[in-house]
């Protein structure tokens, strides 16, 4: 057995905290490293070293291996954990580090390598009696032999990349006319995230579930696994809420699934920690889907249910340790639910959000778990993935946990970016979340136009609680009483405020009336308002006669507003006198987020239907295309591929 004395983690925000933090309590100090983007991340100030490993994409840091290698040397690392993504699943850095005397925390490259690739793992998964989906993973990767196969296997097929998952390289096909666009596609996706295009094609069910069972493996034959989480809760393939247990699932299917990931474990010599993913269908047959060779995201659920510190395994194994556990002498308590906090929009077709997080807090409750990679002042850049935060309840039971993470959601302030927290409290109140229903589909079926919509009451509220905030900034900011915030000879006259929120404008008519209370005129509704206090970006007021909390920070003309229901949203304040030229020319079509151009679909003078592709951008590892919302003629187009654009850029012009 070889002691760790120094581990390098090679990865970034929330995953590479929780890592120091095991290491921290095991008596072993920690090397961060990071890109240029990532100099003042929360993370680098974590280690107890940190290394600048250069440019802000992944390409020249977190992907580089000889940069990070480098590093441990530098430093004198003895062991490098890579987290998830970036190298976690990457044969050949394992086997780099091998070669260097580096001790990697995670399975041997041999075992990455075969589990790598999902065409090899089937097969290998048939042959150790474990049930996989039909389909094809040929050789030939041309279109026309994917039009064949998947008339064989019957639509509706799924197209994956074999070498890589996160949703990256995926397409649904429901119709044959479909294939050939969705083969190039996702072999595009699939080679810009994981540098193999190679794609493999399987019958793809409309309604399953997604079950996961976590395994760990040592260097003396044992195999284990450590019970099951759910991760049916997904959107464009990506988790969204995981929990365990898993409330689909009876003591027998448990059974026979947890036997088959030992069996899949056990097959391939597993060792370190590890997941087996499996799809189950309506009438209880379960398919193997892929190994993923790394920690998981979604780790945390099984740790608050087992009393497991995965982490720490994790350590021990990769030192030459025996597991001390197995499936057999842990036992599960309770119930624990994960939810990923993203910076993306959900009103927006969950378009990746960028910026400063102006202000960033997290309820002290019980039962609550936050593994997080920000703080107040951190910034959301475009290079990286979308995941921010991780909130993790615990519960005596499911309903607990459900409204234990309900009420720290609510009580939760983001501020300065728009996330998913309020999409994930509406998620958790879905009749086929509560009572256990739901697939794998869900989200698509049910949210493809979701809006976080306040009522008329809570609109107010924030408008006057905005109203308060604005006047008690110019009061400081000011100098001569006789022009403070509203007061003028003409006493009697009310002063407007107006805030707009996704196009609809709030106007409200205001007058002090001297110790903070204001006279407020809302629609037909007149009431008092009187300012209570106001500490960094928490305001106390009182609305007519109740007395309400708001989180309140303010970012040039964007106003983000916490209500205590309600939840979390960004207002733009009107100024009283508008710049001439601020309205945008009708028929422009706009880039929604920072990113890059990856394919431009359409060139001036074509006419193009409502719905058909323009051009196709990348952002946060995620392509998305941009199509026409109407009928019309191509003006002008303002970008190439491989153009990085910002958000707000104009894209392409259509004839008016």
């Amino acid at each position: 057995m070889k002691a760790i004395k120094k581990i390098l983690v090679a990865n970034r925000g929330e995953i590479a905290i929780r890592v120091m933090r095991t290491a921290a309590e095991m008596g072993i100090r920690t090397v961060a490293v990071f890109s240029d983007a990532d100099a003042h991340a929360l993370f680098v100030s974590k280690a107890d070293e940190a290394v600048c490993i250069g440019g802000a994409y992944a390409a020249d840091s977190y992907l580089s291996q000889d940069k990070i290698i480098a590093a441990a040397k530098l430093t004198g690392a003895d062991a490098i954990h890579p987290g998830y993504g970036f190298l976690s699943e990457n044969a050949s850095f394992s086997k780099r580090c091998k070669d260097e005397g580096i001790i990697f925390i995670g399975p041997a490259a041999d075992v990455i390598e075969v589990m790598g690739s999902k065409i090899g793992a089937k097969e290998i998964m048939k042959k150790a009696g474990v049930p996989v989906v039909p389909g094809y993973n040929g050789s030939d990767q041309t279109a026309a032999r994917f039009k064949q196969e998947a008339e064989k296997i019957g639509l509706p097929v799924l197209l994956k990349a074999s070498a890589g998952g996160g949703g990256k390289g995926m397409r649904i096909v429901n119709t044959i006319a479909e294939l050939e666009s969705a083969v190039e596609g996702a072999s595009r996706e699939a080679e810009k995230s994981f540098g193999d295009g190679t794609l493999l094609m399987e019958k793809y069910f409309a309604s399953a579930k997604h079950i996961e069972f976590q395994i760990f493996g040592d260097t003396h034959e044992n195999y284990t696994h450590f019970f099951e989480r759910e991760c049916s809760l997904q959107r464009r393939y990506q988790k969204v809420i995981e929990e365990s247990p898993s409330p689909s699932l009876s003591n027998e299917l448990r059974e026979k699934m947890g036997e088959a990931a030992v069996a899949a474990a056990r097959s391939i010599k597993y060792t370190n920690a590890g997941t087996v993913e499996f799809i189950l269908d309506k009438e209880g047959n379960f398919y193997f889907l892929e190994v993923n060779t790394r920690l998981q995201v979604e780790h945390p659920v099984t740790e608050e249910t087992t009393g497991l510190d995965l982490v720490k395994m994790q350590i021990e194994v990769a030192q030459g340790m025996p597991l001390k556990v197995n499936s057999e002498s842990v036992t599960r308590h309770g119930h624990s639910i994960q939810c990923r906090v993203c910076a993306e929009d959900p009103e927006n077709n969950f378009f990746p959000a960028t910026g400063d997080i102006l202000y960033w807090s997290e309820p002290a409750l019980k039962g609550m778990r936050y593994d997080s990679g920000v703080k107040s002042g951190s910034k959301i850049e475009v290079y990286y993935d979308s995941l921010i935060a991780k909130v993790v309840s615990y519960g005596d039971n499911r309903t607990e946990a459900i409204s234990r993470m309900h009420l720290a959601l609510d009580k939760m302030s983001i501020l300065g970016i728009t996330s998913n927290k309020d999409f994930l409290k509406e998620l958790l109140q879905n009749p086929a979340f509560v009572d256990g229903s739901f697939d794998t589909k869900l989200i698509e079926r049910q949210y493809s136009n979701y809006k976080n919509a306040a009522t008329e009451g809570a609109l107010h509220e924030m408008a006057v609680a905005s109203l308060l905030y604005s006047w008690s900034e110019r009061r400081e900011n000011e100098t001569f009483s006789a022009s403070l915030n509203g007061w003028r000879n003409i006493f009697y006259q009310h002063q407007s405020y107006e805030l707009e929120l996704a196009g609809s404008k709030i106007k409200i008519a205001y007058r002090h009336q001297g110790n903070q209370k204001f006279e407020i005129k809302t629609g037909e509704q007149s009431l008092v308002a009187e300012l209570i206090n106001i500490d960094g970006p928490k305001i106390s007021c009182v609305i007519g006669n109740q007395r309400k909390t708001f989180f309140l920070a303010v970012n040039g003309s964007g106003v983000f507003i916490h209500h205590p229901e309600q939840g979390t949203y960004r207002f733009t304040a009107i100024p009283r006198f508008v710049e001439p030229g601020a309205a945008l020319a009708k028929g422009g079509y706009i880039s929604p987020m920072p990113g890059e151009i990856v394919k431009v679909l359409v060139k001036p003078g074509d006419m193009v239907k409502s719905g058909k592709g323009l051009l196709v951008m990348s952002s946060m590892k995620m392509e998305t295309t941009i199509e026409a919302h109407s009928d019309g003629e191509v003006e002008e187009v303002f970008v190439a591929e491989k153009n990085f654009v910002e958000a707000n850029t104009v894209l392409l012009k259509m004839k008016n």
